[in-house]
This record gives structure tokens, C-alpha cells and sequence, in this order.
């Protein structure tokens, strides 16, 4: 998102910098509060709109930062994918 928000809207950067949530002082601020808030809401809509768990497992690299702006359980597997792999090796299904 902030990616797509930098490269769509002259004059901002994007930064990798981490910044305190809340209301913001500065530009770079409000897009990083502004852009996690949204992965988090989208998160909680989706799964409040199609299925009705408690428990939700996060991969992938911002997982952990998210993570705390869920009001779900979260399981957090860096390795999700590849452990996934490995079951579906392991049971043979690779021809």
C-alpha cells in the first residue's frame, strides 16, 4: 500500500521506517498508521464476512507488526507456506 500510495502521488516517498501508531504529525507517519490500520481493518472485514473464526494464522513479513491491531487470535507462521509443501510432498502427491 505504501508502495502503490508513493508511486501514485507526486512529491511522497516511500519509507521502510517504523513509526509510533496514533495521530500523526508528520506525512510519513500518517501513512504508516494509516496503512497498517488498513491491513488490519481489511483482515477483521474479511473475516468477519466469510467465515466465523476466532483464530486466524498470519505469514508473510509484516504478520508480527499487524498482529497486534487484530482484535483475533493470532497464529503467526513465517514458514506457512513451505510447511504446507512439505505435508503435501510428504503424502506423495508430487508426480
Amino acid at each position: 500500500m505504501k508502495q502503490s500510495l508513493s508511486a501514485g502521488t507526486e512529491a511522497l516517498g516511500h519509507s521502510q521506517q517504523h513509526y509510533d501508531i496514533g495521530l500523526a504529525n508528520a506525512t510519513e507517519s500518517a501513512i504508516y498508521t494509516g496503512t497498517l490500520y488498513a491491513a488490519a481493518g481489511l483482515i477483521e472485514k474479511s473475516i468477519a464476512d466469510f467465515c466465523s473464526c476466532e483464530t486466524i494464522v498470519l505469514t508473510g513479513g509484516d504478520a508480527e507488526l499487524i498482529s497486534p491491531y487484530l482484535k483475533l487470535d493470532c497464529i503467526i507462521e513465517p514458514q506457512f507456506i513451505l510447511k504446507g509443501l512439505s505435508l503435501y510432498c510428504k503424502e506423495g502427491e508430487i508426480k
